[in-house]
């Protein structure tokens, strides 16, 4: 069903979310295996043409879909088709500066474990938290709407009905802005799909 998958996780997260799907994996700097500071989103899209070897399928989960979105821009001929799990175009966009200030707010207080848990739920893994959030500030910031009337790839957004993190009205945005896009939504939260199987019947109902 995937063809030369190559997957991006999520911010606070790593390559670990995806342990259940067989392809590339890719650890954002300063998270799980991937030591390295954090310099730019730019930097970062740069790293990823690095590892792609041909063309692949590019799933990315959350800030790893806009990412997946930036190197699809960047890179298109290393691109089959996008595959996005709960991605907005605007995160900053997607929320008030006062639920932003909220998030961060948790973070600080009760630490990264709880913003996992409301994402994704129990996980474990390197985070570099100072570069982490800088790298969050830039996310948070990152604006995808003059880059989504060059993407021309197939896209498949899937987003869960009950997202607390990026809400499924941002994935209607995304549907609207990418001509070529199939919107997909499932029950569950932040990351609706757990393994290969659950993808693949995901990208089906898009048929």
């Amino acid at each position: 069903m995937l063809k030369n998958p190559l997957f991006i996780h999520g911010w606070a997260f790593s390559s670990k979310v995806f342990n259940d799907f067989h392809g590339i994996k890719y650890d954002l700097p300063g998270h799980g295996k991937n030591k390295n500071p954090y310099e730019s989103i730019e930097k970062v899209v740069e790293e990823i043409g690095k590892i792609a070897t041909s063309k692949h399928d590019v799933v990315g989960w959350s800030l790893g879909g806009s990412l997946a979105l930036l190197f699809a821009y960047r890179y298109p001929e290393k691109v089959n088709r996008l595959i996005l799990i709960g991605t907005t175009p605007h995160f900053k966009g997607a929320w008030s500066e006062k639920n932003i200030r909220a998030m961060k707010l948790l973070i600080k207080k009760k630490g990264i474990k709880a913003f996992r848990e409301l994402a994704y739920g129990k996980f474990e893994d390197f985070f570099d938290e100072e570069q982490g959030m800088r790298f969050l500030e830039d996310y948070v910031n990152l604006n995808l709407y003059t880059v989504l009337p060059y993407i021309k790839k197939e896209v498949y957004l899937i987003h869960g009905v009950s997202d607390r993190i990026v809400p499924y009205s941002e994935a209607y945005k995304l549907h609207r802005a990418l001509k070529c896009s199939k919107l997909i939504l499932l029950g569950g939260g932040h990351f609706p799909v757990r393994n290969e199987e659950h993808l693949r019947k995901a990208i089906l109902k898009g048929y």
